[in-house]
């Protein structure tokens, strides 16, 4: 056990969860995949909440009336249930994030009427106003449009990475991103107005500059659409060449990556607010005049910053100022993934582990259990937990992968590389290849840093091997022929000499002429990971055909079919 502050018992990376403090580290080398948050919709009667729980491969329907959960929905580990939405007729439509379906159900019975091929990586779900027809984002970059019930999809290409869509009247779309954390405005299938939330001036640091990163939430609004999301610091925050220098603070004050809301609102444009007191806040939903976020850090060794906050909506203002003052829910039992509010005003928020709804409403304070047990994961709760900075590091790997940001060092700039796909096989870590494990990576970063404790060896096993068992996301359905001629550029160039093997690369470091001896990067999910380089200085794969190795030397079709090649690894 780590530490108590003011008498209440701090548990760092799921440490009373090994109580007897044994050996061996708790659950399988998978475990639960990483917070996504928004698994959580309410009925517009207010009858039923449907839960999706990706860490026990169920969906929970619970009837708020009698406060009970009523059905459990057992699904598999392949496919990850997300986002939700009630169409016309009062079925409800989850996504399956992994294995790339639409699921529809009956809440009163329980029962699954279909399951529906969508896309490679669906995460966001709406209906549409005008035809009751169902709209899907994709991370993959694709808009996939359902009718309600069987017939042919439709589908829209657009951009990587999209995250969540509103859909509206008029063929028209919000949609959001979520490593740029963008809205796009989308009409008759084509991008017409693109949003982001204003940067933040002076917020630690003296002069620090933070931008948006990371939207993990976006929902319709009155006034336009709301999003949750990160800032983190653009400015020089510290060093990377001293073993212990760190560059974190607390909370909002001078972290160098803190959560944030904007109301994107079409007559006034942008107001925000930054969200002080919760670490890596995933979820929100709004009434007339309040703000309510699921915070979904793990307790570490400052007081928790997980659960439902509460805010004014009046503190929205101009640009996101630090230290707005909000007020704490109900104590939490744990780690809050998703918020909802009733018909009538009641505020359901789910837990992840204990799994469970807490209803706050006429009837005061209630919490409905759901079924399927414990799913305690050392390495999950370490990945996770809110260090001595507030931060986490699902803040700058959310989802395990990677917040698109890149941050300068003393030494450069350095972009956030994911941690899917097997990282363990990478080391050693880093652009520079100067970190020669996990332990090392914790030592300087989570504790140096971040101001976390310094996990002990059981509980670093099961942090490198569950970040090992992270898949890496699916690649875009591509033209096979394009991708085979690419393949064969890809080889004729010499860029196999280097990025050979399953992963794509050699694990060396070497200097292609872009400022010094990096480590060659793997080329999994080269298709969600733009900007491109150690400094984010290619803004596309064409950019890094065009200046990397000898793919410069390539035709115009050539070097086409490589990007295809690229972006379907």
């Amino acid at each position: 056990m780590r530490t108590t502050v003011g008498g209440i018992l701090l548990l760092g990376l799921g440490s009373a969860l090994a109580a007897g403090c044994g050996d061996e580290p708790l659950g399988s080398a998978e475990g639960p995949p990483p917070v996504a948050g928004g698994t959580l919709l309410v009925t517009d009667d207010g009858r039923w909440a449907i839960a999706s729980d990706p860490d026990r491969a169920s969906i929970h329907v619970v009837d708020l009336e009698r406060r009970e959960a009523l059905h459990r929905i057992e699904l598999t580990a392949a496919d990850e249930p997300g986002r939700g939405v009630e169409g016309a007729d009062g079925r409800v439509h989850v996504v399956l994030r992994r294995s790339g379906e639409v699921l529809t159900l009956d809440p009163a019975s329980g029962e699954v009427r279909e399951r529906r091929a969508v896309c490679a990586a669906p995460r966001g779900i709406d209906v549409e106003p005008d035809t009751g027809g169902l709209v899907v984002a994709c991370a993959e970059g694709l808009l996939v449009r359902l009718p309600a019930s069987g017939g042919d999809r439709s589908v829209t290409t657009l951009e990587p990475d999209l995250r969540d869509v509103i859909a509206l009247s008029g063929d028209r779309f919000f949609l959001s991103r979520f490593q740029s954390a963008e809205l796009l405005l989308v009409e008759g299938g084509a991008i017409v107005e693109r949003m982001r939330p204003p940067i933040a001036e002076s917020i630690g640091f003296g002069s620090a500059t933070q931008v948006p990163t990371v939207a993990w939430r976006t929902r319709a609004h009155p006034d336009g659409a709301i999003m949750v999301h990160q800032l983190s610091t653009s400015t020089q925050l510290g060093t990377l060449s001293v073993p212990s220098g760190q560059y974190y603070g607390g909370d909002c004050v001078t972290g160098v990556v803190r959560s944030a809301v904007t109301v994107f609102d079409a007559a006034t444009g942008p107001r925000s607010a930054g969200i002080s007191g919760a670490s890596l806040v995933v979820d929100l939903v709004a009434d007339e005049s309040e703000l309510h976020f699921a915070a979904a850090s793990e307790p570490g060794n400052l007081l928790p910053l997980n659960g439902v906050r509460t805010m004014r909506s009046s503190m929205l203002a101009g640009s996101p100022a630090c230290n707005t003052a909000i007020d704490p829910y109900p104590l939490s039992p744990s780690a809050a993934i998703a918020v909802a509010l009733t018909p009538s005003g009641a505020r359901v928020a789910q837990y992840r582990d204990p799994a469970l709804l807490r209803v706050d409403g006429g009837m005061g304070v209630v919490d409905i259990p759901l079924p399927g047990g414990r799913v305690e994961h050392l390495g999950y709760s370490l990945f996770h937990e809110a260090a001595g900075s507030g931060a986490t590091c699902a803040s700058c790997h959310p989802e395990g992968g990677d917040d698109g940001h890149t941050w300068l060092f003393d030494i450069g700039a350095r972009r956030t590389q994911t941690l899917r796909g097997g990282i363990l096989q990478t080391a050693p870590f880093h652009w520079d290849g100067e970190v020669a494990d996990v332990g090392a990576v914790m030592q300087g970063t989570f504790v140096g840093r971040m101001g976390g404790e310094m996990p002990r060896d059981y509980e670093l096993e099961s942090f490198g091997a569950w970040m090992d068992a992270l898949p890496a996301l699916p690649a875009p359905r591509i033209d096979a022929g394009s991708v085979d001629r690419g393949r064969a550029a890809f080889e004729g160039a010499g860029c196999a000499d280097c990025h050979t093997g399953d992963r794509g690369t050699n694990n060396a470091t070497t200097d292609v002429g872009t400022g010094g001896e990096f480590q060659v990067p793997a080329l999994e999910e080269l298709a969600y990971r733009a900007p491109y380089l150690h400094d984010g200085s290619a803004g596309s794969l064409a950019d890094v055909i065009l200046t990397h190795g000898r793919g410069g030397t390539l035709s115009d079709g050539e070097r086409t079919d490589l990007e295809a090649y690229l972006r379907s690894r």
